[in-house]
C-alpha cells in the first residue's frame, strides 16, 4: 500500500507538469503521483500570528513636499 505521493514528500519541488526529486545529489524529475521507499513526509505548517499595532491619533502627520519658501528683507 502506498504511504504518500510525491507532491507530499519533503524532497519533492513541484514545476506544474512534472517536478524534481532532490534526495540525491544528481536530481530526478518525477510526477507528483508518483512514490517511492524513499518518501519523507512534509511538516504540518505551522499558523502565522500577526501582531497588530495601533497608531495614536494625537501625532500628526508630516507635511509632504519641499517646505514654503522664506522671504529675506
Amino acid at each position: 500500500m502506498v504511504t504518500g505521493y510525491c507532491n507530499s514528500c519533503v524532497y519533492f519541488e513541484d514545476h506544474k507538469m512534472m517536478g524534481v526529486c532532490k534526495r540525491f545529489p544528481q536530481y530526478a524529475n518525477r510526477h507528483a503521483t508518483e512514490w517511492c521507499g524513499e518518501h519523507k513526509a512534509k511538516p504540518p505548517l505551522k499558523e502565522e500570528v500577526v501582531e497588530v499595532f495601533d497608531i495614536p491619533a494625537d501625532i500628526p502627520a508630516k507635511k509632504r513636499g519641499r517646505p514654503a519658501k522664506v522671504q529675506h528683507d
